[in-house]
């Protein structure tokens, strides 16, 4: 593990000394705790964290499927390009 220091203002010391008490920690886990959350991937796998981007495409490819098939073939480029 790596130790750092780290200069912010007073206001600003003191209010991430109270939280990190509240949360139990000292400032140096609590900042670090927070920087985790920052540089962590979206979603973990197995995580319950909401991640929309990650629903949206689950959603769009579980839609229903689209036949293209015709006559249990794929269109040629000029059948699927043709002007109808």
């Amino acid at each position: 593990m790596k130790n750092i220091t780290i200069s912010m203002d007073e206001e600003l010391a003191r209010k991430t000394r109270v939280e990190a008490a509240k949360a139990g920690k000292s400032m140096s886990r609590f900042i670090a705790e927070l920087l985790e959350k920052r540089f962590e991937p979206e979603q973990k796998p197995g995580s319950e964290e909401h991640n929309p981007q990650l629903e949206a495409i689950k959603r769009f490819l579980a839609g229903p499927k689209w036949d293209v098939t015709e006559n249990d073939r794929m269109p040629t480029a000029e059948e699927r390009n043709a002007r109808r």
